[in-house]
């Protein structure tokens, strides 16, 4: 029971923060546009996310993450690909702390 609590929190909290974020206005007025998230994930478009599609979508990003770490394609993470996926990102997340970009805007990707 506890378990189906914490899943119902958690998929009411990601939708509304969906919510929130759809009619985001970035730095210059201008409505961004996103397409993704839970929207992304109701793939017959019924206004509803079913445990099925919520899954299936979490699946497919799990699958990328995956691939993109996996750089030599062997089918495992090694300790050179962390050290290589950390490395990346602290450069990404410095640049962007350098460029001002830290903050959410339309053309961040």
């Amino acid at each position: 029971m506890k378990i189906l609590q914490i899943i119902t929190i958690a998929t009411l909290t990601l939708g509304l923060s969906q919510m929130a974020y759809a009619d985001y206005h970035g730095g210059d007025g201008k409505v961004c546009e996103h397409k993704g998230g839970m929207l992304e994930a109701d793939a017959n478009k019924d206004g509803v996310i079913s445990r099925d599609e919520f899954t299936a979508a979490h699946q497919k990003m799990a699958d990328k993450m995956f691939s993109r770490m996996d750089t030599n394609n062997d089918g495992n993470i090694d300790q050179a690909e962390r050290d290589a996926m950390k490395t990346n990102m602290k450069a990404k997340m410095d640049e962007r702390r350098k460029s001002g970009e830290m903050k959410h805007d339309c053309n961040n990707k």
